[in-house]
């Protein structure tokens, strides 16, 4: 806890420890950007713990077809082994049998799925991606989208808005409020919605508070969540800025922990 609060990080990416620092050396070097963590569990558990946060989201997606189901066993393993951990499992929308890679993600009980567009290399509205989103959707999970990029339009909003008109029921966190480095075209695309929600993640070190507190008001503070991406910033520093925007007490309470636990209970209901 911090502050009194219980705190949830909704977006941290974890690794195998063999394959941690070349995982997170990779990440750094597609955006340019230095790391403050190597990407394995333990560092994540003993700094996250230490700066205050209780739960983990955790995540990997496959940038490959081939790493699906590796993956998703390692994520369903730390879900096991650590309580304070949820696991989203990953999907490749190119994979030949993506309805096994979907069977497998839910005989292991993961709680999500995690989509990386930029990483994983296609557009959100491709019309192959459409029959693992109907998979998705018929099941009531929901996926954890990266989205914006400086590099390619694969995960602009206007794409998620798209696939959300095709999806009615489709239930998608739209990760870095809407829009990495896209932050006013998501505002201006992206409307609040039953289905969709959104996390702080990546966005609290590049945008002054006034900015952040406009993007909560727009799409409220009962759809968003906190969220640090790790290994990428430091954890205490994530919640200095943001209990620099000075929100409510019952805003404080619902972004740090109490809309994610929301939303994932409605996955069982």
């Amino acid at each position: 806890m911090k502050n009194g609060y219980r705190i949830t990080d909704a977006h941290a990416h974890v690794f195998p420890d063999k394959i941690a620092e070349k995982a997170t050396e990779g990440i750094s070097h597609f955006y340019d950007l230095p790391m403050q963590y190597h990407g394995r569990v333990a560092e994540m558990l003993e700094n996250g713990t230490a700066a205050g946060i209780d739960h983990f989201l955790v995540c990997s997606p496959a940038t490959t077809v081939t790493q699906v189901h590796s993956i998703n066993s390692f994520l369903a393993s730390c879900a096991a082994a650590y309580p304070m951990c949820t696991a989203f499992g990953t999907l490749h929308p190119y994979a030949e049998n993506v309805e096994a890679d979907f069977q497998q993600l839910r005989s292991l009980q993961l709680r999500g799925v995690k989509l990386h567009p930029d990483f994983q290399n296609f557009p959100i509205d491709d019309p192959r991606a459409y029959p693992m989103y109907e998979m998705i959707q018929s099941s009531g999970l929901p996926i954890l989208m990266h989205m914006g990029d400086a590099k390619s339009d694969f995960s602009h909003p206007y794409r998620l808005a798209m696939i959300l008109r095709q999806f009615p029921k489709l239930r998608i966190i739209a990760a870095h409020f809407g829009g990495w480095g896209q932050w006013k075209e998501a505002n201006a695309i992206l409307q609040p919605d039953e289905r969709l929600r959104f996390d702080t993640s990546s966005s609290l070190p590049f945008l002054p508070p006034e900015e952040i507190r406009k993007l909560l008001s727009h799409f409220g503070a009962e759809n968003c969540f906190f969220g640090v991406d790790y290994p990428m910033w430091d954890y205490r520093k994530e919640l200095e800025r943001f209990f620099a925007l000075e929100l409510s007490d019952s805003e404080n309470r619902a972004i740090l922990s109490e809309n994610l636990e929301a939303f994932l209970d409605e996955s069982y209901s």
